[in-house]
């Protein structure tokens, strides 16, 4: 996220005492009463949250509406909910741990993350595959709009160059090595089948198998 360490920043103190991070000139909550600002944010997601206990939340700040999401949550939900924050500026991740940090086993917050990081972790990728419900903050929203829109469309490129240095397999790594590394992984067996003719050993038997729970993932993830 080098990009954003570029930009303008500074700590203001609201009206109502509270602490605001100006990113850029933008202030990421109401200079008069964040509270305020961030109750009117969850009650327009209050249906939402009635119908989803897991939620993706777009913007940090100093966590005013967070607060507020946990409070709605655990009324809707008791313990049984998941909030998941994405804050692309790791200057404002840090000063929140400084100045309004929010202690909740429920809370996970992904900071200054570069996108093909984040769909790199196999439980930020499960959480997206439940559906949470999408909750945009929107001063921050606004900032890093590219950030976000790119984070919200990211298809991760599916060429087997793109996924052998997360098998730990060595007799999988050995298979996949032998296909072309710059196709997806269906057309690279594919193509090592059809220019086979016949399956002529395990290791052929094994890319069949293998394609076939590919094909079963991607129809799973609505991707075929």
């Amino acid at each position: 996220m080098e990009e954003l360490s570029l930009y303008r920043y500074e700590v203001k103190v609201s009206k109502t005492e509270h602490k605001v991070p100006v990113v850029n000139d933008v202030h990421l909550h109401s200079i008069y009463n964040p509270i305020k600002e961030a109750a009117t944010l969850l009650e327009k997601n209050k249906t939402l949250i009635k119908v989803k206990n897991e939620l993706l939340v777009l913007g940090l700040g100093f966590g005013y509406h967070i607060q507020e999401a946990i409070l709605l949550l655990e009324k809707e939900w008791g313990q049984n909910y998941k909030i998941i924050v994405i804050e692309p500026n790791e200057k404002v991740f840090s000063d929140y741990k400084k100045y309004s940090v929010i202690n909740n086993s429920n809370l996970e917050i992904y900071a200054a993350e570069e996108i093909v990081e984040l769909y790199k972790k196999k439980e930020f990728v499960d959480y997206l595959l439940n559906k949470p419900g999408i909750i945009s903050h929107p001063a921050s929203f606004n900032l890093y709009e590219n950030y976000f829109k790119n984070l919200l469309s990211y298809k991760a490129p599916r060429t087997v160059s793109s996924f052998s240095e997360y098998i730990s397999s060595d007799l999988v790594k050995e298979c996949v090595s032998t296909l072309n590394q710059d196709l997806d992984v269906i057309s690279a067996i594919d193509e090592k089948l059809y220019t086979s003719k016949s399956l002529k050993n395990n290791d052929d038997h094994f890319l069949m198998a293998f394609q076939e729970m590919v094909k079963g993932s991607l129809q799973l993830e609505g991707r075929e």
